[in-house]
């Protein structure tokens, strides 16, 4: 179980909090995503549970230990995922690093070599491992970066966004392990900006905006708590200042469904229809505009609305 109770931090010169109470529960064998803009505060929080930051204000713990007064307890059962990773040694092999890191936990002998053999099948690296880690490609690295958390075969994993940049393959391969990882009743914290991912993966989902977090639930309760008929546009450039038509579309649209509620973020416009007889006229007045329309969608609230809805200011 991981848990967080009024958790606070700022850094250093920073105008405002990178997290403001966050209070949450993971529970075992459960798979909870991290969701919010660019700047919310999930890696903070990552880095938090993991010790390498300390919390002005709040406690928090993994299985039960604090992860300040009980420090080696509390990183025992924990396997960490950066995104940002920058601690593997460039000039060794793949599986030499392994070695290294598989040293440090206490791994010896048959034992280190077995393990490293099972964690290198698990993340499709049997052979590539041999190869210096300078020239992996991004996905071998942030495969090599889950095999090492895997080296202990710990209970708890902290996972901030494990597919960024990654190429398709290897971002599928990752969630595999992820899944494989749940059936075995690990316990995860993921944090992602792939929204097609966290519905596939997750049981629980937190959004983050400005370091508050502003909701939990299921994927279901995520969707149920916005109106149910959702219009979703975006637009792409055609010389057209963007901000000045979009005013302008709001407008219309608040004239024409005045009680939906309208989000926009930069070129993207989502419309929570509360009559759903007043869909095809707001559409209308979507492709009506001076902006070149890329795409309509129009159906039940999926959980991209619902990001865009909160990370928009709207409220659900």
């Amino acid at each position: 179980m991981i848990t967080l109770n009024n958790i606070c931090y700022r850094y250093p010169r920073a105008e405002r909090s990178a997290l403001d109470r966050v209070t949450l529960t993971v529970r075992p064998g459960e798979i909870f995503t991290l969701l919010g803009p660019n700047g919310a505060g999930k890696t903070t929080l990552i880095r938090i549970l993991s010790g390498l930051i300390i919390p002005q204000q709040g406690q928090a713990s993994i299985c039960g230990y604090d992860t300040l007064r009980d420090q080696y307890a509390a990183r025992q059962p924990l396997g960490l995922v950066l995104g940002d990773e920058r601690t593997f040694y460039y000039r060794l092999s793949g599986r030499q690093n392994l070695e290294f890191f598989g040293g440090l936990l206490g791994l010896r002998g048959r034992r280190i070599a077995d393990r490293i053999n099972e964690v290198l099948e698990m993340v499709g690296m049997t052979d590539s491992a041999k190869h210096p880690f300078m020239k992996f490609s991004t996905g071998m690295r942030k495969r090599l970066n889950f095999a090492r958390a895997l080296l202990s075969d710990p209970s708890v994993y902290l996972l901030d966004e494990p597919n960024s940049g990654v190429d398709p393959a290897s971002a599928s391969h990752i969630r595999e392990i992820i899944l494989d990882l749940k059936k075995r009743g690990k316990t995860i914290l993921l944090t992602t900006h792939n929204l097609q991912e966290a519905e596939r993966l997750s049981d629980a989902i937190g959004f983050l905006k400005a370091g508050i977090l502003l909701r939990t639930g299921s994927v279901s309760e995520f969707r149920s708590g916005i109106e149910r008929s959702c219009i979703s546009a975006i637009f792409g450039a055609n010389g057209t200042p963007i901000n000045v038509e979009m005013e302008k579309l709001v407008k219309r649209i608040r004239v024409c469904s005045p009680d939906s509620n309208v989000t926009v973020n930069d070129n993207r416009i989502s419309i929570s229809l509360s009559d759903k007889l007043e869909a095809n006229e707001v559409i209308n007045l979507l492709s009506g505009s001076s902006l070149h329309l890329e795409d309509v969608r129009y159906g039940d609230a999926s959980l991209e609305d619902v990001f865009f809805h909160l990370a928009g200011g709207g409220n659900v």
